[in-house]
């Protein structure tokens, strides 16, 4: 659904299940999954917003916002209007066992509009959806908050493409090539 709302615009992925999961849905040259990156999708989306016209997407999931915490007060200050950040909080590391993050005893919400960004909420499709469409009208920052359910699909295989290559295609799309 993300994929679909974001279209043609820069996509970055955090690492493990959430990338590969996107990956086994849809591989286009837009997408930039950080394979073996965990903490950075944040940080690379904004980079690629800072340097790019339109719109850009960063997805992270709960444990790797939270290995990544500090880019929240780099948003906060410097934050591009054309970002949106999209937070998957499943309370787990889905990659790592099912190991429980700090997300099941704090609210990351919370935490998100401490830095003083705005955060738009859904724990459900409909409600996700609808906040990717306003994220997309504004020319604002905006933080995407979604619950989602813990877990991996089964039978996903690992990413395992060269990153250099994925890096390339993606260094392309930006520029209309």
């Amino acid at each position: 659904m993300i994929d679909e709302q974001v279209g043609d615009g820069p996509l970055v992925v955090t690492a493990g299940a959430t990338a590969r999961e996107l990956a086994s849905l849809a591989q286009r040259p837009n997408h930039l999954p950080l394979l073996d990156s965990m903490g950075l999708a944040a940080a690379v989306g904004a980079g690629v917003a800072l340097g790019h016209r339109g719109r850009v997407t960063a997805i992270e999931g709960d444990g790797s916002l939270l290995m990544g915490l500090s880019m929240l007060a780099t948003l906060a200050s410097a934050g591009p209007p054309n970002l949106t950040l999209v937070v998957l909080d499943n309370r787990e590391h889905a990659s790592a066992g099912r190991v429980p993050t700090q997300a099941a005893v704090l609210d990351l919400v919370a935490v998100v509009r401490g830095f003083g960004l705005p955060v738009d909420e859904s724990d459900e499709p409909e409600g996700l959806r609808a906040a990717l469409a306003r994220a997309a009208e504004g020319g604002r920052l905006a933080v995407v908050y979604a619950r989602i359910e813990g877990g991996n699909e089964a039978g996903i295989p690992f990413l395992l493409e060269d990153p250099a290559a994925i890096a390339a295609r993606f260094r392309e799309a930006l520029h209309g090539g």
